[in-house]
This record gives structure tokens, sequence and C-alpha cells, in this order.
């Protein structure tokens, strides 16, 4: 018998658990497929990695994750992915949730961070926690690497317990948890009901079924039904892409040859369109980037509750317009038609309507449509375009799609793909597309 497991640290807390007790040499059999030499062909794989990491290669540290994470998957036991997955994962969701309800990542913040005893952190909770509860929680996001612990009953905050102090960080568990989580558990007994088939269809989804909407869309539930819900989904997109490279700049999608040059300028012009573009953080940020340069007027277009908070949130240069994307566009000859995580929104049929609706305003030779989504390679996706794609599917019949399914699907309204460009920091590509 292992005296020290992944999970546990007795004979007796494994009696306690109910867990079947294995040989060490059951357990070797049992790891995932990876063998020996495999594993050693990871290791020196990261030990390159990590020297390219320390020269500040591009694309290295991403590259250092994938690696370190199949090293760890090739470690485990089945039985540890188990209840890695189905035990710990979820108590850490409700420990992040709970603790962002309490202000437990402000109360491990103050003081500049310095480390306190779990029981000093209770008494800067608000509203007031137990210890006892406060130190439950601390020891769960401490083992799992979400807080530090610096001695017995001593905790200080990572750079992720530090970011959980901020809004969108915030808005996100609870989107995440209050939410789209009611469609994970629900999807058994909807794909029963469905057929076992990915759902085609806004208005009768695994979430929306959760939710017990009936013909109404999750977005109509977000902007009517669930106003607190909607203003977490906005907050959570804007998190979205806050910490990855922004899609205009160097070495991603090049504006300023793609765009910018070529582009009538006046104060009747139209730079850009970003349609469904939330509270314009994209169009803020292009602006901070380029700033006179942009020869045009920029506009943002979303939904007349998101416009709203757009008033306060998108810098004041930008133009706001309520506008449903599935109507005549009315802003006609823009040099550019924006779509950042809007056609992973919706399925075909849906996806089919927007463009039809956008085409008629596009100018052929001089407009360009511009779409920020995952594209999908034929193998070896990305864990986060992935996970979106599921959460997509679950919450809005939609998908993530591969440069073959969009080259159809725009070619379908007739549009033309004119390039793809990607970025080895980001997981969403840049799609080019214009009238063919």
């Amino acid at each position: 018998m292992r005296e020290h497991g992944f999970f546990y640290t007795s004979l007796d807390e494994l009696l306690v658990l109910n867990v079947t007790l294995v040989s060490t040499s059951d357990i070797h059999t049992n790891m995932a497929t990876s063998t020996d030499e495999e594993i050693s062909a990871l290791l020196q794989q990261i030990a390159v990695q990590g020297q390219d990491w320390k020269k500040g290669t591009a694309g290295a540290r991403e590259a250092l994750l994938d690696s370190a994470s199949r090293l760890r998957s090739s470690l485990l036991t089945p039985l540890e992915t188990l209840l890695l997955t189905q035990w710990s994962q979820p108590t850490v969701n409700a420990a992040l949730l709970l603790g962002t309800q309490i202000g437990l990542f402000e109360a491990l913040a103050a003081q500049n961070g310095a480390p306190k005893s779990s029981k000093a952190i209770a008494d800067l909770t608000t509203p007031s926690a137990e210890p006892l509860l406060v130190a439950r929680m601390l020891r769960l996001l401490a083992s799992t690497n979400y807080v530090r612990e610096t001695e017995a009953d001593v905790f200080a905050p990572t750079p992720f317990a530090n970011a959980m102090t901020q809004q969108g960080y915030k808005d996100t568990v609870y989107l995440m948890c209050t939410n789209f989580q009611h469609g994970h558990t629900n999807v058994a007994e909807y794909f029963k009901q469905n057929g076992y088939k990915s759902p085609d269809s806004v208005l009768f989804t695994p979430l929306s079924h959760a939710l017990g909407l009936k013909d109404v869309s999750v977005y109509e539930y977000w902007g009517k039904l669930n106003p607190k819900a909607g203003a977490k989904f906005a907050s959570c997109m804007a998190t979205y892409t806050s910490d990855r490279p922004a899609w205009f700049q160097e070495g991603y999608y090049p504006v300023k040859d793609r765009l910018i040059t070529g582009a009538r300028s006046g104060p009747t012009e139209t730079f850009m369109v970003d349609l469904g573009g939330s509270t314009g953080h994209d169009l803020t940020r292009l602006l901070q980037a380029f700033g006179p340069q942009i020869p045009g007027k920029l506009v943002l277009q979303d939904r007349p509750e998101v416009v709203k908070l757009a008033e306060k949130e998108a810098a004041p240069e930008v133009v706001k317009m309520p506008h449903d994307f599935f109507l005549e566009q009315p802003v006609t000859r823009a040099r550019a038609y924006y779509f950042h995580s809007i056609v992973h929104n919706w399925p075909d049929e849906d996806v089919l309507s927007i463009f039809r609706a956008l085409v008629p305003a596009l100018e052929k030779g001089y407009s360009k449509v511009i779409i920020c989504d995952a594209v999908l390679p034929n193998k070896g996706a990305h864990w986060l375009a992935t996970a979106m794609d599921w959460e997509v599917m679950t919450a809005l019949a939609s998908r993530e799609r591969t440069v073959e399914e969009f080259t159809a699907l725009l070619g379908s309204v007739g549009l033309k793909i004119t390039g793809i460009f990607t970025h080895p920091q980001a997981v969403d590509s840049i799609v080019e597309a214009e009238l063919a």
C-alpha cells in the first residue's frame, strides 16, 4: 500500500472515505495510457520549453502549460482523475462563489496581502462569516493552489486570489455557477428528451430547459427576465478578453495594412461597426491603440439594455446605437463590420440570417467582415475552445467551427474568406471576409 497518496494521508482516512485500496503495482497498471518512455519524453520537452520561456519566446508559455498539463494527466491514476473532476472541482467552484459573497478575497488582499490566520481573515469578511467556515474554505482553496498556506492556519493570496477582487472575475463566477451550471447538470435529461442530438434552436437548449423557459431564448431571459444575470454576462465577456492579446495588436491582425490603408476618411465615414459589441470594450481598446489614425466613426451596436451600460463604460468617441443584428444593417458602406464572439453564439440558420441582414450594407471591394472566434483545427483543439464549444451549445444551441465550416457558411450568403489570422498567445482567430 502507498503510505501517502495524492488524496489521502493514512489508511484510516481511506477507510472512512470508503475508497477501494489498490496496491502500488495496481496503481501503476491503472495509470493513464502513457508509458514511462512517453513520460520521460514529456519531461525532456518541458525542459526545452522552459528554456524557451525564460528567453521570452512567443508562444513558449502556452506550449509549456500544455506539456505540463499532459504530464499531470499522464501521472494521475484514473481514480485520482475521477476524484479531481467530480469531488474537488465542484467544491472549489462552490467556495469561489461563496468567497465572492462574503468578501473573502478582499480580506485576503488586505494589509497588502500579508499572511493572516483564518480567524483574522474571517474578521474582515463582509457580511461577517464564521471563522470555522472561512478556515474550511481556505484549506480547500489552498489544497488546490488558489490561495497560499504559508504555515498552519495562515493564508495569503495568489495572483488569482488577488484577481478575484475584480468585479469581472466575481461576475464570471456568479454567472457560471448560478446560470450555466444549471445547463450542465441538466444535459442528461435534456438529451434524453432531444434524442441525443445537438440542439439546433436557441429556444430549446439544455440551459433554457433547466431554467424552465418556454419559447424564450437565454438572451431574452438575460435581457428582460433576469437583467442582473444579463449585466453579469456583459461583465463576463469583458473579462474574457481582458488578459489576452487584442485582435488588432502587432503580430495578430494587421489593422493598418488591411483596414486603415485604403479607408475613406471624413466626418460622415464609418470605419468600423461592432455588432453585438457589448459595452464597447473592443472599440475602446482599438481607439486607445490607434487614436487619430482611425479615419472615421466607430459605431457600437447591441441590445438597448446593453447599450445603456455602454454609455457609462465605452469611450465617449464611440457612437452607441441600439440595433438588432437580425434586422437590416442601417450603417452602410463602412470599412469593417466586426463580430467578436458573436458567430459562435448562434446556430447555422441564425448566423445565415445575421449575414443576410448585413450583406446589403457592404460595398464590394471595400467593406470587410471581421470575425473574431475560435477556428477549430481538425486535430488538437485547445481546451478553452472545446470548453467554449460546450458552453455555447448548452446555452445557445451554437458551436465553434472549423475552417471548412466557416467557408461553407460564409459562401452560402455570398461572402468569401480573404484571410485567417492567428496569434501564438491567443485561442481565437481572426477570419476576414468580403463580398465574393
